[in-house]
């Protein structure tokens, strides 16, 4: 799956999948029909893991689409700015509706917000973060023109990435989008959009669209005191070759989550192994938390890369089986932000 545009299956897939690693198919690419753009006119523009983009909303924190957290998962660094300040995502949110609405999603097909949080190890100098617009500033509205930005795939067939592009896009009336956004909670979580020209029949491809590898960046607007984010990359089926809608996810709805003091983090910490390395003692997997779990915590003991235990038990029962060899812990769980958990500890070797 690329990492823009992907249709509604597989974005449902991507969630499911979400809700036991905040891992998710990819969806987006770059800017298709738009035009060459400076990044110092974009400096909030920040690139992502697994072929996302994404957007700075406070100087240690970057919003950007939850299908992309299958990336962020596998190398958490990410890219500030113009200058490609690096800096390493910490901590991950989807947000919460993803998990609260997983199983009927999974039953009628609802899609819910595709939305990701990163916290960043430490902020990032001399990058002006982007403001998330209030829903009272009404900028999400039908007939709304708004800017996409990102440095996805130019072409439909997928050439063309790397290069920093625009484009222009109007918002529409959720009703004009029935096949991609149908529930009301759809029509709360995303945005839907089509080139200005479009519905004109004499309008010829392509399309201003977003398209692989966009996946996650901005969608901005500017009515003169300055750009706001409204919402992210989310979906979209072919890459401007048809006059279809691109859909966006509803940034200004999870403006409160974004900037939020204490969003519900996916666990993330650090284990260590305490106790006798003999047979016949208990060791003990010790967890400093990051971000703690408040639901289905797991730990999960090794010996010699075999699993040797796992369930909700912090301690273990060293035995005659486990006479020299090296064991390892994680713990893993939940939030509503997400599952997620520890990597490995480092071994200890069981006296022979």
């Amino acid at each position: 799956m690329n990492s823009l545009t992907r249709p509604r299956p597989a974005l449902l897939t991507g969630l499911a999948v979400a809700a036991v690693g905040l891992t998710g198919a990819s969806t987006a690419g770059a800017v298709v029909g738009g035009t060459p753009a400076n990044r110092a006119d974009f400096p909030y523009f920040t690139i992502v893991s697994g072929g996302c983009g994404g957007a700075l909303i406070t100087p240690n924190r970057v919003l950007t689409a939850s299908h992309c957290g299958e990336g962020v998962q596998a190398n958490r660094e990410v890219r500030v700015g113009p200058d490609g300040i690096r800096r390493k995502a910490v901590l991950l949110a989807q947000h919460p509706v993803n998990l609260r609405e997983l199983t009927r999603a999974q039953r009628d097909g609802v899609a819910v917000a595709d939305l990701l949080l990163l916290q960043l190890d430490r902020a990032v100098p001399g990058v002006t973060p982007i403001p998330i617009a209030r829903p009272a500033d009404g900028l999400t509205a039908p007939g709304t023109v708004a800017t996409t930005i990102g440095r996805g795939a130019t072409q439909a067939s997928g050439r063309g990435g790397g290069a920093f592009r625009s484009g222009v896009v109007r918002i529409q009336d959720p009703a004009s989008c029935p096949d991609e956004i149908s529930s009301r909670l759809d029509r709360f979580w995303s945005l839907c959009t089509r080139d200005p020209r479009l519905p004109a029949p004499s309008a010829p491809p392509p399309f201003v669209s977003a398209c692989i590898g966009d996946s996650g960046g901005p969608l901005i607007v500017d009515r003169g005191a300055g750009p706001q984010l409204v919402a992210t990359v989310s979906f979209g089926a072919h890459c401007g070759t048809q006059n279809d809608p691109e859909i966006y996810a509803n940034a200004v709805n999870g403006r409160t989550w974004a900037l939020s003091k204490r969003p519900p983090w996916t666990p993330a910490g650090t284990t260590r192994i305490e106790g006798k390395r003999r047979v016949g003692s208990k060791l003990k997997c010790v967890v400093d938390w990051l971000a703690r779990p408040d639901r289905d915590v797991i730990f999960l003991w090794t010996g010699d890369s075999k699993l040797r235990q796992e369930g909700k038990r912090s301690f273990l029962r060293v035995g005659e089986k486990d006479r020299g060899s090296r064991l390892r812990c994680s713990a893993r769980g939940g939030t509503a932000g997400g599952y997620g958990g520890t990597p490995q500890s480092k071994p200890v070797r069981v006296a022979r």
